[in-house]
Formats: C-alpha cells, sequence, structure tokens
C-alpha cells in the first residue's frame, strides 16, 4: 500500500483555452494561468507533507510538455527534479486529437463504453490506459511518498486502480487543471480542485 501518492493534472495548455482535444498530443505548452496553477499545486502539496510529517516526495512525470512544465515548477517551489515516465501519458485518443472538444465529444458518444478493451478512436482503450497506470503505481516505493504529474483521463485510471474500481462502472471524476488528489490508507482526499470549468 502507498503511503500518500499525490495526482496531480498539469495546469492550464495553450490547446485547453483553444478547445483542442490534446490526447498525447506532445507540444502544447503551459499558459499563464497554468503557470499559476501548477504554483499552487505545489503549495498545497508542500502544505500536506508538512502537516503530515513526511520526508520529502519523489517527483515522476509524464513527458508532455504540459506535464513537464507543470512538474518543472513544482519541483522548483519543493526542490525536487522531475523524473520522466511516458507511461503517465494522457490517453492516446488517435484521430481525435488536434478536433475541437465538441468534435470529441460527439465521437465519443458513439463509443461502446462497457467494452474497456475497445480503442478509442484508433487510440487506446481504457483498459490500455488503466493497466499502464497500474504498472507506475506498482512499481512506487511504499515507503516514499511520490508526487505524479500526469492528466485527466490517466489519473482517473491511476485512482480507479487504486480504488479497486471496475474499468465499466468507475463514477466520473471531474479533474481540473491544476488538481491534486492525495492516496493514502485506501481513501482518496482532493488537496486542491484548482482549474477552470470545463478546461
Amino acid at each position: 500500500m502507498h503511503p500518500s501518492v499525490y495526482l496531480v493534472r498539469h495546469g492550464e495548455s495553450e490547446w485547453n483555452v483553444r478547445r483542442l482535444t490534446q490526447g498525447q498530443t506532445k507540444h502544447p505548452r503551459l499558459t499563464a494561468i497554468g503557470r499559476e496553477q501548477a504554483a499552487g499545486a505545489a503549495d498545497a502539496i508542500a502544505a500536506d507533507l508538512a502537516r503530515l510529517g513526511l520526508p520529502a516526495p519523489r517527483l515522476v512525470t509524464s513527458d508532455l510538455v504540459r506535464a513537464v512544465e507543470t512538474a518543472q515548477i513544482v519541483g522548483e517551489r519543493i526542490g525536487l527534479v522531475p523524473e520522466l515516465d511516458a507511461r503517465l501519458r494522457e490517453q492516446h485518443l488517435g484521430e481525435l486529437e488536434g478536433r475541437s472538444y465538441e468534435d470529441s465529444w460527439a465521437r465519443a458518444e458513439l463509443h461502446d463504453w462497457s467494452d474497456p478493451e475497445l480503442p478509442l478512436a484508433g487510440g487506446e482503450s481504457v483498459g490500455q490506459v488503466r493497466r499502464r497506470l497500474a504498472a507506475v503505481l506498482a512499481d512506487l516505493a511504499p515507503g516514499t511518498p511520490t508526487v505524479l504529474i500526469s492528466h485527466g483521463d490517466a489519473i482517473r485510471s491511476a485512482l480507479a486502480h487504486l480504488l479497486g474500481q471496475s474499468m465499466t462502472d468507475t463514477p466520473w471524476v471531474e479533474v481540473q487543471n491544476g488538481a491534486v488528489a492525495r492516496y493514502g490508507s485506501g481513501e482518496v482526499g482532493w488537496l486542491a480542485q484548482l482549474g477552470l470549468e470545463g478546461r
């Protein structure tokens, strides 16, 4: 069991503002608001570590630019060097990447979500995302707090895995930009939901 795992969604990106589906698109960078959200996430984590009397955590991030930039800000404020792990990437959304949110949502309504192994739009299936996030969590040292910088769908998969929820009956969780969830002792608590609604 992991004593404390902090799951952080990257700050607002340029494509969040443009309402374009990102998935594993690598290049979108943080906006000024996104950088503020990353700093706020770092402060929330630092305060929680101090409150719980936990040692300095390990900091691991997705290798997509928006996550790396978030991790750099978090690392600077807490005094950590980020490690890259491509397994923390967002779900690969295939031909939806680069499309408007509205187009992507319309396509997603046609997807058979009852089959967790069915790839979405030529990208990854829910099951594939869940397994790679589970592999990241399995690799964590049980005695060391860890901060994971990732993405909305990936974080939902990680939380579902940690809570033992099925891939088909998992309740929807809105993970806003800059949000911080802490998992420990079998429970999830939100330290910060700092994002902008719908981003």
